[in-house]
């Protein structure tokens, strides 16, 4: 090394503006010796940069920005570990990283998706990136350098057109070969090319292979709208052309043919109604009577038979409505609803009513002398449409009513643009396209690109789709943004490269992200999902469950306001039906296309500080919901108390006035000790109370319930059985007079059951089993069967709804009151429809956490 250069690098070392020249930032930020990572030609240049640097000098967080904006991810990370930044300069830019590289991640990974589509077109056994390294291996590459991931990109795109256009190439080769000197068709050549242009090589090749000489009319790209663009009419007076439709003189040979057919009464219908509405004068409001002739036409014309068109003068022209049938390969647009559109029929010098311009509306004006009607949102038909619409094809054969119809729309679509089409005829906005099926949604979504005059490949289709995952708010939004009114037709080449210039903007993203939010039904489904983002954006995580979310937020959060894995697993039910996540082998993995992107970068705002966000909404909910809950639990004490002891005071009456009426003395006497034994149960309010507010507290089920079947039996003067299986071992926990009512109520009402049937001898069975719910809580399941009379039919289903029936005298709040307090402890309680199998009366199933038997401990 030369001295001058040992001289410069020891003073580049200190150099307080050394991060002007961002090629060394590599070796400078990370201590090591600079002529240990610079090679001969850097030294060279070294005096020169130092020069440069002293005449444009630029601090560390200046050159870790522009690092930044070209992608170099490593060296902003260097930067970051060297601490040259300041603290509040390194926050944020860390905060920007991460943002960056969850942006270059998504742009990555749609990327390589897109590259693998074009391979499997084409029958490749690996796609043009695959060389380079696994998906895994250029995702880190993206995250890292993505400059260097857009060279290979640039590269990859490269070869992919070049392959593209030798399989083209090919395939036209290999129809001409197929003919045997034979002339091509040219409609078959022309279909070629159309699934070329498409990009669906491999229906290019079967249809090249066929044996038939000319390929099927109906063939053609299967994800692509592709029915004939209607042919334009050159521009004569329209009178003339109108007396030509009406008397059947050519004015010009170029016309011949467009004459509708004799029996095309459709046609002849609306060329007549349009002739009668103009030749009364284009400079003048239009009289209602011809525009309702006018509009029955058009519908007659388009297939659409509504049997009462109303129309209304209104300012300078005629209010009508024009309705749209639905058409299994369009997208559901809002034309399609029951109300139609608003149509309006006006001379060009007329302004439309301001109650129109407020909404999408079709303007039906014979001539337009500007360049484009005034008002947004507003669909132009020409008398020339018209036209179209009531003539043949150029071969003379009537189209049908469908292939009119898509003309119609062809026609107004352009001038409504993405809401007018999906918002006319419905109330509020549209929601967007409700695409249904991958293959379905392509073709869907390539009509929808048609109507409005544009022509997309299938890439691009492809492209779009992955990009919003097809849920129709995120369509909307970046439809919104990519069509509405294009400055001309657009190639799909054009097309893609506009969708390359607006997807990354932030604006539609944070609008399709904060309407995706909105449709999530609580807070659960929320934390879900962004916990899930940010173990993803974090970690890489490709597949979770609900315990490793609640894991999470327990661990950031403790366990206060934590939703519980149950509630968590509700949330996550929405996810899964919105397409935003997928079960895998009983996993969860957020779905493989920008969906989870476009939600991350679309709220503006990092992944904890949403889920601590989150976190804070659901701990107010929980602290109201704690509150009501503790309001509803004293009512339901007070209802509980009261239930029990006005039980037992009917007891007492019952008995004293049986004892009234008994004249045996043996009776009387085991009736007055039964009217004492229930006395003793009867206690004060204030006592009841105090028990019934008690902390819940482990109890073994066994003890619990056995106590209360005891007490059954005894209550019966030994006459009914009691049998309890399988509750040995398991603890809940509870406030033990609060549970104890449950089954106090239950075998209240098998006694009353077993009393009705008459029999010497009743039997109630309680039996227990063990479960285990979906994320690994114990389950015990308590059924309770009796010998009794059972249930009539119907009646099940209303005291499961919640209904009070009052039955043998009773207060009818037992099973309510039963269901209420099994609720209070994370339960559930039904009374089942069907008779017990064995004893053929009541069953009833109640469901209760378990707790382990530490806890009981």
């Amino acid at each position: 090394m030369e001295p001058t250069d040992a001289i410069l690098l020891d003073v580049l070392q200190d150099w307080s503006d050394r991060w002007s020249h961002t090629a060394l930032v590599s070796a400078l930020a990370s201590g090591r010796p600079l002529s240990s990572a610079l090679g001969t030609d850097a030294l060279d240049g070294l005096a020169e940069e130092v020069l440069d640097g002293l005449l444009v000098p630029r601090g560390a967080e200046t050159a870790a920005r522009q690092l930044l904006a070209e992608g170099r991810f490593d060296l902003v990370d260097l930067m970051l570990d060297g601490g040259r930044l300041p603290l509040e300069d390194a926050r944020q830019l860390k905060s920007d990283l991460a943002d960056a590289r969850r942006a270059a991640a998504g742009r990555a990974t749609r990327a390589l998706h897109l590259l693998t589509r074009r391979a499997e077109q084409l029958d490749l056994a690996r796609g043009w990136h695959e060389e380079d390294g696994t998906a895994h291996d250029l995702l880190e590459l993206a995250t890292s350098d993505e400059s260097a991931f857009t060279e290979l990109l640039v590269g990859w795109e490269t070869q992919a057109r070049q392959a593209e256009g030798l399989r083209g190439d090919d395939l036209r080769a290999e129809l001409e070969r197929s003919r045997e000197g034979e002339p091509v068709d040219p409609a078959a050549r022309s279909l070629l090319e159309e699934c070329l242009a498409a990009g669906e090589f491999r229906l290019a090749r079967v249809l090249v292979r066929s044996d038939r000489a000319q390929f099927p009319a109906d063939a053609g790209p299967s994800g692509l709208a592709r029915l004939p663009r209607p042919v334009q009419l050159h521009r004569y007076a329209l009178e003339d052309v109108l007396e030509w439709y009406q008397n059947g003189e050519l004015g010009s040979a170029e016309l011949h043919g467009w004459l509708p057919a004799f029996e095309d009464t459709a046609g002849r219908r609306l060329t007549d109604a349009l002739a009668a509405l103009v030749l009364a004068g284009a400079d003048r409001p239009p009289e209602p009577s011809s525009v309702r002739e006018l509009v029955e036409a058009l519908h007659g014309c388009v297939g659409t038979a509504e049997p009462v068109v109303e129309c209304e003068a209104l300012a300078g022209g005629v209010v009508s409505r024009l309705y749209c049938t639905s058409d299994h390969r369009l997208p559901p647009l809002g034309l399609f609803g029951r109300a139609g559109i608003a149509l309006w029929v006006a001379p060009s010098t007329a302004e439309p009513p301001e109650q129109l311009a407020s909404a999408p509306f079709i303007w039906l004006v014979p001539e337009w002398e500007g360049e484009a009607p005034p008002a947004e949102g507003c669909g132009p038909l020409y008398a020339d449409d018209l036209l179209r619409l009531a003539a043949p094809t150029p071969r003379g054969t009537v189209p049908p009513a469908a292939e009119r119809q898509l003309a119609l729309l062809r026609a107004v679509a352009p001038g409504l643009g993405v809401s007018g089409l999906l918002d006319a005829g419905r109330p509020g906005a549209g929601r967007g396209l409700e695409l249904a099926g991958r293959g379905k949604a392509a073709l869907q979504l390539s009509w929808f690109f048609d109507l409005l005059g544009l022509q997309p490949d299938s890439v691009t289709v492809e492209a779009v789709l992955y990009e919003t995952g097809g849920h129709p708010s995120a369509l909307r939004e970046l439809l919104q943004t990519l069509c509405d009114h294009p400055a001309s037709r657009l190639s799909g080449r054009e097309l893609r490269a506009r969708l390359e210039a607006v997807r990354e903007g932030t604006d539609w993203r944070r609008r399709a992200s904060r309407q995706v939010q909105e449709q999530l039904p609580d807070v659960n489904a929320g934390l879900a999902l962004h916990t899930a983002l940010w173990l993803h954006s974090g970690g890489g995580r490709g597949e979770f469950d609900v315990g490793e979310l609640s894991d999470v937020l327990v661990d950031l959060a403790g366990s206060g306001g934590v939703p519980a894995p149950v509630d968590l697993a509700d949330g996550v039910g929405p996810l899964v039906s919105l397409g935003i996540m997928e079960r895998r082998n009983g996993r969860l993995t957020l779905a493989p296309n920008g969906l989870p992107d476009l939600l991350a970068r679309g709220s503006g705002r990092q992944p904890e500080e949403m889920v601590a966000d989150l976190l804070r909404q659901a701990r107010e909910q929980a602290d109201a919901v704690l509150a009501q809950v503790v309001v509803s639990l004293n009512q339901l004490t007070v209802d509980a108390v009261d239930h029990y002891n006005t039980n037992l005071q009917r007891k007492l009456t019952e008995i004293n006035k049986q004892m009234v009426e008994e004249e045996d003395r043996e009776r009387r006497m085991t009736l007055n000790e039964e009217y004492l034994r229930v006395s003793e149960q009867l206690r004060q309010v204030g006592s009841l109370m105090s028990a019934a507010k008690e902390a819940p507290r482990p109890l073994p089920l066994a003890e619990l319930i056995g106590e209360q079947t005891c007490a059954a039996h005894l209550g019966s003067g030994g006459r009914d059985r009691y049998d309890v299986t399988c509750a040995e071992h398991l603890w809940v926990k509870a406030n033990p007079w609060l549970l104890g009512q449950v089954f106090w109520n239950l075998f209240d009402n098998s006694r009353k059951a077993i009393d009705a049937t008459a029999a010497q001898h009743g039997f109630v069975e309680v039996t227990v089993t063990v479960s285990t719910a979906v994320d690994g809580t114990p389950w015990c399941v308590i059924l309770v069967a009796d010998s009794g009379d059972g249930v009539s039919q119907g009646v099940a289903s209303r005291l499961n709804q919640g209904e009070c029936l009052s039955t043998r005298n009773g207060s009818g709040q037992g099973i309510r009151i039963a269901r209420a307090l099994t609720q209070s402890y994370e339960g559930r309680l039904r009374v089942l429809p069907e008779p017990s199998p064995e004893l053929f009366g009541a069953q009833v199933r109640i469901e209760l956490p378990l707790i382990p038997d530490s806890a009981g401990d």
